[in-house]
């Protein structure tokens, strides 16, 4: 799981990076408002936990802002802002919880863990344009054709229809899809795209997978 701390106290959010590492997450911090927008709609998280108090947008205006974009990512709210209209706020603009500073770490982590387990949902099927991914028989369907995908192949167009600008870094396909195993490089990942990009040739898509060494993109043949 992969979590993203947007807190303006350096210390703070750093000590939370600590702690939520060793509980097994793996966590970016940022200290801004728009830096955790941009974070956001640039990467994959699987959570936030977001300080409302923070310079450049305060976590309402993040929280507003990623909710109008469609991004549903489980929002964790923190703040020092502990009166029941501060709590409603955060709720009606879309967050799952709230924990009022102080606060401990043990309740943080417990917090974390129901949140990211009340969102998951049943996400098996997955569209983009032309293509459906059943994920759960790892299969790629278009025009009524069905091909078998390997276990990588659904996992990387998994990435790419759940990222939001259907693009994500090299790295972090090595992250989610192979668990940064080490003998796992970008000419693997190239060698993957390749096989995906044969199937939606031959299932007549008009979808494709555009690589370079930084950067895999899904497309759209017009």
């Amino acid at each position: 799981m992969r979590l993203l701390i947007a807190d303006d106290e350096e210390n703070l959010a750093q000590a939370l990076k600590a702690v939520l590492e060793d509980a097994g997450y793996n966590c970016d911090v940022c200290f801004d408002g728009k830096s955790a927008i941009r974070l956001i709609s640039q990467e994959i998280y699987d959570g936030l936990i977001l300080d409302i108090m923070m310079p450049e947008k305060n976590g309402y205006e993040v929280l507003s802002i990623i909710r109008k974009k469609k991004i549903d990512i489980p929002v964790l709210l923190l703040s020092a802002l502990n009166e029941v209209d501060d709590k409603v706020q955060g709720f009606d603009l879309g967050a799952n919880d709230y924990l009022s500073k102080p606060f401990s770490t043990k309740e943080l982590i417990a917090r974390i863990k129901v949140m990211l387990k009340e969102n998951i949902v049943d996400d098996s099927y997955l569209q983009f344009q032309d293509i459906l991914l059943n994920k759960k028989e790892e299969t790629l369907s278009c025009k009524n054709i069905k091909y078998q995908l390997s276990k990588y192949e659904c996992s990387i167009l998994s990435l790419l229809i759940r990222s939001e600008l259907n693009r994500v870094p090299v790295w972090l396909v090595i992250e989610k899809v192979w668990q940064n195993k080490v003998d796992v490089d970008v000419k693997t990942v190239s060698l993957y795209v390749s096989y995906v990009n044969r199937k939606l040739k031959a299932l007549d898509s008009k979808a494709y997978i555009k690589f370079d060494e930084e950067n895999i993109e899904l497309c759209v043949n017009i």
